[in-house]
């Protein structure tokens, strides 16, 4: 048994050694998901944030080596086990981590396939509406009713606007553009880049497979 509450510190080699030959029982004190993505194969999993060390069975009389990602939650446990009477407790040095710079093997999760046409698209044009709400109206405080009084158009076409169900046709570009002193195809603009980002999305493969450019 152990004369101090101090675990002793072995390396990934030694442990590998161990468990070829069945001499210890590897635990693993980190937390499920932790594992779940990759461990040791053959390692108990125990994480140390449920671990009860009075509670902590007796594991075929073997001695224990525990492990974490850096050591620094193995070497606590081991504390713990120490402390409750256990006997025999190491942990590795350098956690998992070291494990894998020492070249030594772990079990990895496999991540199922993805489906394309599942994953969200990014999208880097944001709407018309999406710019005149967050860049313009907000930082103005001004209300829809407010923009529509000042613009000579109905409150539903503003909210329209700006909910993306209304695109920019060339007077609401220009109604917009001289009431906030831009350019006045800034929101024509806008909006024919987001269209644009939109249909390369949709339709370019079935663009580039089924037209081809005309041959000099």
């Amino acid at each position: 048994m152990s004369d101090t509450l101090e675990p002793i510190a072995v390396s990934p080699a030694t442990v590998a050694d161990w468990l070829d030959a069945a001499e210890v029982v590897l635990v693993d004190v980190r937390e499920t998901k932790e594992y779940d993505l990759e461990h040791i194969a053959g390692a108990l999993l125990m994480p140390l944030s449920t671990l009860e060390a009075d509670l902590f069975p007796a594991v075929s009389g073997k001695p224990l080596v525990l492990h974490c990602a850096i050591g620094k939650r193995s070497a606590a446990a081991a504390r713990m086990l120490l402390k409750a009477g256990h006997e025999t407790v190491w942990h590795m040095e350098g956690g998992l981590t070291a494990w894998k710079a020492a070249g030594l093997p772990t079990e990895e999760a496999i991540a199922e396939p993805v489906d394309p046409a599942k994953v969200a698209p990014l999208f880097l044009c944001p709407t018309p509406g999406a710019v005149l709400r967050e860049e313009y109206l907000g930082p103005n405080n001004l209300s829809p009713a407010a923009l529509a009084t000042a613009i000579g158009i109905a409150v539903s076409d503003v909210e329209r606007f700006l909910s993306g169900e209304r695109a920019v046709d060339a007077e609401l570009s220009l109604r917009l553009s001289r009431y906030f002193s831009t350019a006045a195809d800034f929101w024509l603009q806008l909006q024919v880049e987001h269209d644009l980002e939109r249909a390369r999305h949709t339709l370019g493969e079935t663009i580039r497979s089924s037209v081809r450019p005309r041959a000099a």
